[in-house]
């Protein structure tokens, strides 16, 4: 079976690779147990949606690199320990991440009226729990034997696993701007496999750290961010694109501040015009609303 890869994408892998060896070498548990405290940023509000989801995924590339780039040799108790509250703070960012991209793909993409993905026949529900085509998944998985095969710390004894795994380039993709919904779809799929391969600090056990099982996590775990970062990348060229509308650009560039004070009195207006202090019965534009207001908040 062939995995199907494009270079700019393995040209990520190729980066990717580079960073961890380099701070494999360096490694010390000193340095390990001083870990960024990612609150300020997760709650930050006086930016734009797409200004921080861009700072939150060049904070999950450094956490989950730095986080797994080690040197086994030198990883004790205490490096393990830090090693479960790096894992807290990534799973933050991921979830913060998520919230964001529902964000993008419902509430986003109806106030710039670009089409989202819809269901509207039970094989395209099925796709759209799949977004990732068969293709991309081959790819992943070459992308793990790659990184096995160049990162120092890994386990090379595993590479016969991946043996029948090859490499086609693919040509230039055309990317337009109704892609965004499938785009922000496969981003939101990758953080769910990326928050399904990290365990929260209780679940996590000494034994991720041992091999076979830590070379097949760390590749895996670096495989998705690698393709989390080539996807992430056409979507800033799809917002490059939509920026050359005056109108969409000041949509993208409100601050989230002012999205959620735009939102909650919008709907307390609807509310006193709207709501019986005897039924609850919401109109579709009020519900509209609620949601909007709820995916905003969240942010």
């Amino acid at each position: 079976m062939k995995g199907v890869i494009s270079q700019k994408h393995l040209s990520l892998n190729e980066r990717l690779a580079k960073e961890s060896n380099k701070l494999a070498r360096i490694f010390n548990n000193q340095h390990y147990s001083k870990i960024k405290n990612i609150d300020a940023i997760l709650f930050k509000n006086n930016i734009s949606v797409e200004k921080k989801k861009n700072i939150l995924i060049k904070e999950l590339h450094d956490f989950i690199v730095k986080t797994f780039s080690i040197d086994k040799r030198k990883f004790g108790k205490n490096g393990f320990d830090s090693l479960k509250k790096r894992l807290h703070s990534i799973r933050k960012i991921i979830i913060k991440l998520r919230s964001i991209n529902y964000y993008l793909e419902t509430t986003f993409l109806q106030g710039l009226k670009i089409p989202k993905i819809k269901i509207t026949s039970e094989s395209l529900r099925l796709k759209q729990q799949n977004s990732l085509a068969r293709d991309e998944l081959e790819a992943l998985e070459y992308t793990t034997y790659k990184l096995i095969k160049e990162v120092v710390m890994l386990d090379k004894r595993l590479l016969s696993e991946y043996a029948h795994k090859e490499r086609k380039a693919l040509g230039k993709e055309k990317i337009e701007i109704n892609d965004l919904g499938l785009i922000l779809r496969k981003e939101s799929e990758l953080l769910e496999h990326l928050e399904a391969k990290l365990p929260p600090p209780k679940a996590a056990t000494i034994d991720l750290i041992k091999e076979p099982i830590f070379t097949h996590w760390v590749a895996r775990i670096f495989a998705l961010l690698s393709y989390l970062g080539h996807i992430y990348a056409k979507e800033a060229i799809v917002f490059s694109k939509i920026k050359k509308n005056k109108l969409a650009r000041i949509k993208i560039s409100r601050k989230i501040s002012y999205l959620m004070k735009e939102k909650s009195k919008l709907l307390k207006i609807m509310e006193e015009k709207d709501m019986s202090m005897k039924t609850f019965n919401m109109e579709n534009k009020l519900r509209n609303e609620l949601h909007n207001l709820t995916t905003t908040t969240s942010l």
